[in-house]
């Protein structure tokens, strides 16, 4: 196909630059009125912070205990206040397994860190273990403020590589022993809650809680270059099979709120970022009676601009008002926390309800079709052990699969090509002219549509059937794509020259400079490779639009080339094979094409 820079072209390229430009100048007011907002949340977030501080360092302060005596029904925080002291300095313990360690601070009884220490998770720069809950706001297992709950005295005793027990005495006189165990081989920490209430009087905790731990987003905890990131909340109610799911961005705390906030019993609780999910399960016999949300404001690593702000959420499990009565009675309850890599098979694992928390696909309604594609991925990668190889199957199954209604929407396209004489034959036939009249305009195209559908039914042509197969792919491939852009499995994972299937394909040094769209450029083969046969498919796929059209898809893989630059290169890897085949299709297609129209000429002439 010729391609001509005439006025179409010129005209397209003039729609285009305007298209830019408007978004250069819009841009700047957006970003602007979002920094605005950010800098309100910010300023909200600092004048809370020396609270949440006072939490995280102490628990809570020793003058403000409330005690609850069920005999006497009064507070006696005035005698309280007067004999304890509350601790100021903590105790800690590191628990490790064949996965993950734990560090356990003993004066909040919570994860104050989780290092993962399977080498497909360790940061890519430094080669060293990525820690879950750095400079996070709430830790996991960690008693929701409390003015009872201070600890004046504190005990942490390890009894081995894989437990722990944490015994803390509070200011109201409950006795609370934590003990913390870890499987060998998964990411999972066991917390058993004993409370003792020794003296002589009922003691009724208001609002007893725990908290779970929140994770910030991927770029920001591990400095990876993801190509998209989302982070979530959720929680599952008691009996439900879907989890309540809540976008922590939202720059309205009343919406965040109304999203996190749930007043039934609920089963679990969940915090998670693209790759790694941080839940707490309630215990079965005693589910959190009410939940609700939390999140803190920060900057990325590296950055204090007010557009990069953002959430990090957090979820907290509430039993509600327990009261401990007197004497040796223990009240027990057991919590565990998942706070690991969203793995497919462990996720799985958890229960089918804990699968929402994968949150595959950014529209949740292709979500369904994504997560089958990540367990078909991993299955083919344990048959051929490559996750590269196990790609390239997927996508040629996938593409097998859709084979038929490819064809048909292929030669559909090229039945209509074959008509487009006919048809603008029949357009110059009844064409409007400066002389018309509106009845003779309306007259003229009602004739033309009547003859276009006469000439569609005795030619046998849909004009929408290559349209309406390749719509019906649409939902398919979107979560295909969805799936390996969100499969943690590939990270650090080598194929061919890619270091890292998650990453993109560089080859060579980067330049010194960034470009807009693309910014770091550096010699990516598979993009480059994939531009080339887009280019090749659509000299190949038969046209039946103007030639406006033509050129603007002629454009698209060039677009796609700025667009998609640094993609990771599992993505690139699926794109090229998809393009591959769709060649070799239309290849064959065009063959059997000639074929049957060799069969069609040569009858006549053998009767």
């Amino acid at each position: 196909m010729n391609f001509k820079f005439d006025k179409d072209t010129v005209l397209i390229v003039l729609v285009g630059c305007l298209l830019m430009g408007g978004w250069l100048l819009y841009m700047p007011k957006y970003q602007a009125k979002r920094a605005e907002e950010y800098q309100k949340m910010l300023e909200a977030t600092q004048q809370s912070a020396p609270a949440q501080q006072t939490n995280a360092d102490s628990g809570a302060t020793a003058t403000q205990p409330a005690i609850t005596d069920a005999n006497a029904g009064q507070p006696a925080s005035e005698t309280v206040a007067e004999t304890v002291h509350a601790l100021k300095e903590t105790k800690t313990v590191t628990l490790e397994n064949k996965l993950f360690s734990v560090t356990i601070d003993g004066l909040t009884g919570s994860l104050s860190s989780a290092r993962l220490l399977d080498p497909r998770y360790k940061l890519k720069d430094s080669g060293e273990a990525i820690e879950l809950f750095r400079e996070g706001a709430y830790r996991t297992f960690e008693l929701k403020n409390n003015p009872g709950l201070v600890p004046v005295s504190l005990d942490v005793n390890e009894k081995g590589p894989l437990s722990a027990e944490v015994v803390r005495t509070f200011a109201n006189g409950l006795k609370l022993t934590q003990t913390f165990t870890l499987p060998e081989d998964n990411y999972m920490v066991v917390c058993e809650y004993a409370w003792t209430n020794p003296s002589s009087a009922s003691i009724t905790v208001d609002g007893l809680g725990v908290r779970l731990a929140g994770l910030p987003q991927v770029k920001d905890l591990t400095g990876d270059k993801v190509y998209s990131e989302r982070l979530n909340v959720d929680f599952c109610k008691v009996g439900s099979g879907m989890p309540d799911s809540a976008d922590p961005q939202v720059k309205s705390q009343e919406k965040f709120d109304k999203k996190t906030v749930c007043d039934a019993p609920v089963a679990w609780i969940g915090s998670s970022n693209k790759y790694f999910a941080s839940l707490l399960f309630a215990d079965d016999a005693k589910p959190f009676a009410s939940t609700f949300g939390e999140r803190v404001w920060k900057f990325p690593a590296g950055s204090n601009n007010e557009k990069d702000l953002y959430a990090v959420p957090s979820m907290t499990g509430d039993f509600g008002a327990v009261t401990f009565a007197p004497g040796a009675d223990t009240v027990k309850f057991s919590l565990k926390t998942y706070c690991g890599p969203k793995e497919m098979a462990r996720i799985r694992a958890l229960g089918s309800s804990v699968m929402g928390v994968m949150h595959i696909s950014y529209y949740s309604w292709f979500e369904f079709i994504a997560r089958p594609m990540v367990m078909l991925l991993n299955w083919l990668k344990a048959l051929c052990g490559s996750y590269g190889i196990a790609i390239i199957l997927l996508t040629l199954i996938v593409r097998i699969l859709f084979w038929p209604v490819t064809q048909k929407a292929n030669s559909s396209m090229r039945r209509m090509q074959k008509l487009q004489p006919k048809i603008k034959e029949l357009q110059e036939k009844y064409k409007e002219t400066p002389m018309d009249t509106p009845d003779d305009t309306a007259r003229k195209k009602a004739e033309l549509n009547q003859k276009m559908m006469e000439l569609y039914r005795v030619e046998k042509v849909n004009p929408v059937g290559g349209c309406l197969p390749i719509l019906l792919q649409i939902p398919v491939f979107i979560a295909l794509y969805s799936a390996l852009d969100s499969a943690v499995e590939l990270r650090n994972v080598p194929f061919l020259w890619c270091t890292d299937l998650s990453r993109p394909d560089l080859v060579g040094p980067t330049l010194p400079f960034a470009l807009p769209f693309i910014g770091q450029v550096g010699f990516h083969p598979l993009v480059i490779a994939m531009t080339a046969l887009m280019i090749v498919q659509q000299k190949m796929t038969p046209t039946a639009g103007d030639s406006a059209q033509q050129k603007m898809m002629m454009l698209m893989p060039i677009i796609m080339l700025f667009m998609f630059y640094n993609l990771p290169s599992g993505l690139t890897l699926y794109w090229t094979v998809s393009q591959i085949f769709s060649i070799l299709q239309m290849k064959y297609g065009q063959i059997a094409a000639k074929r049957d129209e060799a069969r069609q000429t040569s009858k006549p002439q053998k009767a």
